[in-house]
């Protein structure tokens, strides 16, 4: 069975300063065969257009060093006190709001140490969240 034909076989852009590889690799995992920056010259989304209708893998130069990159030098995953101490509460199930009144801060400042716990375990949710500190021994 051939592929296919997806009208949009290259994406559009991609941010992989963060610790995620989010959004290229969910474009990946959903099939996508290339990816390019927004800011592409025209020739070079011209020829990956059709190096992907072709089947083969294209990857903008910039992707690829900042891909390259990441896997030789893995980001931190290290927890500050205050993130394992959200990240505790939250494996409780504790809601945001009550997370913020236990600990004195803002409801903002919970939502903020989520993102930074998040991005920093590779996850894209709370639940995600838990289950990979337990899985690395962040808790318990």
């Amino acid at each position: 069975m051939s592929p296919r034909w997806d009208p949009n076989p290259v994406s559009a852009e991609a941010d992989l300063s963060s610790t995620t590889c989010t959004p290229l690799c969910p474009a990946i995992e959903a099939g996508a065969t290339g990816y390019l920056l927004k800011d592409a010259p025209r020739d070079e989304l011209f020829t990956a257009v059709r190096a992907a209708a072709a089947g083969r893998t294209v990857l903008s130069p910039a992707i690829a060093a900042r891909l390259v990159s990441r896997v030789r030098s893995p980001a931190t995953t290290t927890l500050t006190a205050r993130e394992r101490e959200i990240l505790r509460l939250v494996a409780k199930g504790t809601a945001n709001r009550e997370v913020a009144a236990i600990l004195f801060i803002s409801e903002a400042t919970v939502k903020s140490h989520l993102t930074h716990i998040y991005a920093k375990l590779d996850v894209n949710d709370r639940a995600a969240a838990v289950a990979t500190a337990y899985d690395r021994g962040i808790l318990g």
